[in-house]
């Protein structure tokens, strides 16, 4: 009887370290930001009603969620709360994913709407290994939206240069805005 006991003890923790862990999720953009800064690792911001679970269908998937964890600092934005809908709308979506650079300043891949674990999983992949944006990919499960260009940004063009599509706050002269309203070198909100 001990023996099947210290067996299953074992067995049980051999299975724990071979699932893959689940990633960090950060619920505060400033600190993932700060997070992606520190460790030279790209941001995957998850824009949903009820946060990042919401946003992919069928569930994150076990490879996603070893890329994630290894490789991402993770936001989880809820769309459904004041705070989730204003970062939201300073992306410019109301639900979907946003990859940034290693730098955390540039925007790799944006997203619009739901995704299903494979397009998570690829994107990952694919993203986790960009040293340098010159472009953002944009995919979209939704209508596309124009949103008209406010304020003094050169040409009107604030935030949506090459690879621009820049986070919230990172200002005009780092990459733009993502509100595209630049007054003075500061974004508006």
């Amino acid at each position: 009887m001990m023996f099947s006991s210290l067996a299953v003890a074992a067995l049980t923790g051999f299975l724990a370290t071979t699932v893959p862990g689940q990633p960090a999720w950060q619920t505060d953009y400033s600190k993932a930001r700060a997070l992606s800064i520190e460790l030279k690792k790209p941001v995957a911001v998850f824009l949903a009603p009820g946060g990042s679970d919401k946003l992919v269908s069928g569930g994150i998937g076990d490879d996603a969620a070893r890329l994630l964890k290894d490789g991402y600092v993770c936001l989880s934005v809820d769309t459904a709360t004041p705070a989730g809908r204003d970062l939201a709308t300073a992306f410019r979506m109301s639900e979907g994913l946003v990859i940034s650079d290693k730098t955390g300043g540039l925007q790799a891949l944006r997203h619009d709407g739901s995704v299903t674990k494979d397009q998570l999983a690829g994107y990952l992949s694919r993203f986790s290994t960009v040293s340098t944006v010159t472009t953002t990919e944009n995919r979209s499960n939704v209508a596309p939206v124009v949103y008209p260009a406010v304020g003094g940004c050169p040409n009107g063009q604030c935030g949506l240069r090459a690879a621009s599509f820049a986070y919230p706050g990172f200002g005009c002269a780092n990459g733009g805005c993502a509100t595209g309203n630049c007054a003075n070198g500061q974004c508006g909100r």
